[in-house]
């Protein structure tokens, strides 16, 4: 799951007020590519190098593994205000895992050579876009630190506590993926836990 992670850019509201800091950046800004897309869209494939990240503006995309059974294990899940990519932004690397939508979504795409440009130019926005990718990078650690040190209720007990929210847009068996249980382990481990009032 995608977290913001005290991120300062990964909220629309703060972004819009951060990118108003440098006048003439507000066009560039404006002129990225926008994609509408519709659910179960693949946004990039395994196995191809990724050179751009998105920023999530409406919808929900979820990144996977595939196994050569065809099996596949969810990465992670990216809501409004998350950025998506792979690896050491902005250095272009082969995407080990699929980014796909899980609901009509909009998305922002900035290539990593446009990222870099940026960063460069800009004095005020340059390191608030390095902040921005630090957190994609950190929130997956969290996220491996959590499979290896939680048990199955803790990391599903995690899961609502910090996406709550966004739990209720996910199935079940996707949820179960992610926290790398089966559908009958998550439906046991909910049957336990109190409902709220």
């Amino acid at each position: 799951m995608q977290s913001t992670l005290n991120c300062s850019v990964c909220r629309p509201p703060e972004l819009h007020r951060l990118i108003a800091l440098e006048p003439d950046f507000v066009g560039h800004w404006l002129a990225l590519p926008r994609r509408q897309l519709a659910t179960k869209t693949v946004l990039h494939g395994a196995g191809s190098v990724l050179d751009r990240t998105w920023l999530v503006e409406r919808g929900l995309v979820r990144s996977y593994f595939s196994t050569p059974q065809g099996g596949e294990h969810n990465r992670g899940f990216h809501a409004e205000g998350a950025w998506v990519g792979a690896g050491v932004v902005p250095v272009p690397t082969v995407c080990p895992f699929t980014l796909e939508t899980m609901e009509p979504t909009q998305v922002v795409e900035l290539a990593y050579s446009v990222l870099r440009e940026w960063q460069q130019r800009y004095p005020t926005v340059g390191p608030l876009l390095d902040e921005a990718m630090a957190c994609m990078v950190l929130s997956q650690t969290q996220r491996e630190s959590q499979l290896l040190a939680l048990t199955p209720t803790e990391r599903y007990a995690a899961f609502v506590q910090e996406h709550g929210a966004l739990a209720e847009r996910i199935p079940l068996h996707h949820v179960a993926s992610y926290l790398g249980i089966t559908n009958v382990s998550l439906s046991r481990i909910r049957a336990r836990i109190p409902k709220p009032a």
